[in-house]
């Protein structure tokens, strides 16, 4: 399996598995006050912009971008080791209407949902021993999470919210007992 196909693996076991299964606001071109809740999306590498994105993509976030830190080969083991890093953004403005509002009010909690979707994919991803049966996370080296940063400060883009987490992930010899149930 190349990098490129481990990329993709995860992107695809986080798009089934975790965005699937949740719920954000995404954003109204023109009206904030507007909003519709989508599930999120998962994308490789790079966030693209509107005009970049797949025809079938609505919206370009909420979403999660697989992202290649670096990564080693161990040739002894016959394994590969890849530093992952998971970057989340989500949208929201505010409280809205349809949320129990009498009309929509503009507030800061929006670093909620962010971390909301992080604890999440977290969660899913540690009661995971396998993205797609290929990549092993490597629980024993943990996951590390926080917000984005420039010049040691946290990063405001109010109404956006960002934050991430990196994991390692393996790829060679599968050695799980479903693996070898096949062989039995």
């Amino acid at each position: 399996m190349t990098i490129v196909q481990s990329l993709e693996k995860i992107t695809d076991w986080l798009q089934t598995n975790v965005c699937d299964k949740i719920k954000l606001k995404a954003p109204h071109d023109e009206d904030v006050k507007i909003y519709e809740e989508v599930n999120p999306v998962a994308h490789t590498l790079f966030q693209p912009g509107k005009s970049k994105a797949p025809p079938q993509t609505k919206y370009q976030i909420p979403s999660v971008v697989v992202q290649l830190i670096d990564g080693a080969d161990d040739m002894v083991k016959s394994n590969t080791r890849m530093k992952i890093q998971l970057s989340f953004m989500v949208w929201n403005p505010g409280k809205h209407p349809q949320e129990g509002a009498k009309e929509f009010t503009r507030n800061a909690d929006g670093w909620k949902d962010v971390w909301n979707f992080v604890d999440h994919a977290l969660q899913t991803i540690e009661n995971a021993e396998y993205f797609d049966d290929a990549l092993r996370v490597v629980k024993e080296l943990g996951i590390t999470f926080g917000q984005f940063q420039q010049d040691d400060a946290l990063v405001d883009l109010y109404p956006y919210w960002g934050a991430w987490a990196i994991l390692t992930v393996e790829k060679g010899l599968a050695r799980t007992a479903e693996f070898y149930k096949k062989f039995l």
